[in-house]
């Protein structure tokens, strides 16, 4: 197996793994908003685009031919773009 099709597919699964998480967090709280009655602010549309680039840049090694490193460093850079914009989104709420 190529090593950079290693890495992607565990890159997307951690991707997976953080949206997963946040998205069930971010549900629960607005659960508990509405419940005490609050206003649940609604998510910019930034939120919304940023998550969608987070995955293209996931998504981007398998379709472009690219070194090792590059993949690594791609893979990581949408985990870490995913988990802030949740994060936030999650404090904001």
């Amino acid at each position: 197996m190529n090593a950079g099709l290693f890495i992607c597919a565990a890159g997307l699964a951690f991707f997976a793994a953080v949206l997963c998480f946040y998205l069930v967090k971010i549900s629960a709280r607005k659960k508990f908003l509405e419940q005490e009655k609050k206003p649940v602010p609604k998510a910019s549309s930034s939120f919304t685009g940023s998550l969608v680039l987070c995955a293209l840049v996931e998504i981007m090694p398998l379709l472009v031919p690219l070194g090792t490193a590059v993949v690594a460093i791609l893979c990581l850079c949408g985990i870490f773009g995913a988990y802030i914009v949740l994060k936030d989104r999650l404090e904001n709420l």
